[in-house]
């Protein structure tokens, strides 16, 4: 197997590293030079390409037998609504345009807000038959629009995944707490009643192998699920408390899954999580 990992973040890396120890050939891509050394210590080639770049994609993926697309929008780098929807746009849908026209089989790493705050279902949980939310944030636009350019090839897989976390370079969520005081006052744009749904970052990297090593097309979700994950408030009150901060405040802009989001389609395939969402540290 030869595989093209197209942006090669944290979760690139962990699959990298994990591809190469099943004797599967990876070339890993990112936008910057410095970070080739990086990444050829876990992949067989390291590129400088953009997603965007149709014939950059074509050229990387020469003989590959799948893309994992990986990109990662550089959001703090995006000061304005129309900076943030360029972005989105470029770097998430563009890349996904590219893949699927260099090669049949890709896998996205998508995010589950495209279902917004998931109340548009019925039922208690959000599954893969939820309808993807209409919302205006950009996020859930340009994923979605990602994961349609994805499907609409026949060997194309969509992972809905939560906030990765557990990568050595992560900052923790008592750390968070304490710059959300330092750096925005102590307001947050999410809701205090959305779930804070996290996969950390080794299940995510066992899942993308899992599609890859089963054949699985369509869109999962991909959340660790047998234990409900908590309110933010539940968890960002109770580190809070625990690390002597005052709470913050929700403001309710950004819509994110007020309900549990159900990953029995993922499981039912045979896939195991190996680290539980219940607890927030």
């Amino acid at each position: 197997m030869k595989l093209l990992i197209l942006g090669c973040g944290n979760a690139g890396l962990a699959v990298a590293t994990r591809a190469k120890a099943l004797g599967w050939e990876v070339v890993a891509t990112t936008t910057r030079e410095s970070r080739i050394a990086e990444i050829e210590q876990v992949a067989d080639k390291g590129l400088v390409v953009r997603g965007a770049d149709r014939e950059a994609v074509k050229a990387a993926a020469a003989d590959c037998d799948a893309i994992l697309v990986s990109v990662s929008p550089p959001i703090m780098q995006s000061r304005t609504i129309e900076e943030r929807e360029q972005s989105y746009r470029d770097v998430l849908v563009e890349s996904c345009k590219s893949s699927v026209q260099a090669c049949q089989r890709v896998v996205f790493m998508s995010s589950i807000s495209v279902y917004a705050d998931g109340l548009q279902g019925d039922g208690n949980l959000i599954n893969e038959n939820t309808p993807r939310s209409t919302s205006d944030e950009p996020s859930t636009i340009y994923y979605s629009l990602a994961e349609d350019a994805i499907l609409s090839s026949p060997g194309g897989t969509v992972l809905r995944l939560a906030d990765i976390y557990g990568h050595p370079r992560d900052i923790d969520f008592t750390a968070r707490v304490r710059l959300a005081h330092e750096h925005m006052g102590g307001s947050v744009s999410f809701a205090g009643s959305g779930r804070l749904h996290r996969v950390h970052v080794e299940d995510v990297a066992d899942a993308l192998l899992f599609v890859l090593e089963h054949d699985l097309t369509g869109a999962y979700n991909c959340v660790p699920d047998l234990a409900p994950s908590p309110t933010n408030k539940e968890a960002f009150d109770r580190l809070a408390d625990e690390s002597g901060q005052p709470h913050l405040e929700f403001r309710g802009e950004l819509k994110t899954p007020m309900k549990q989001v159900s990953s029995k389609k993922l499981r039912d395939a045979g896939f195991v999580f190996h680290h539980p969402d219940d607890v927030i540290s």
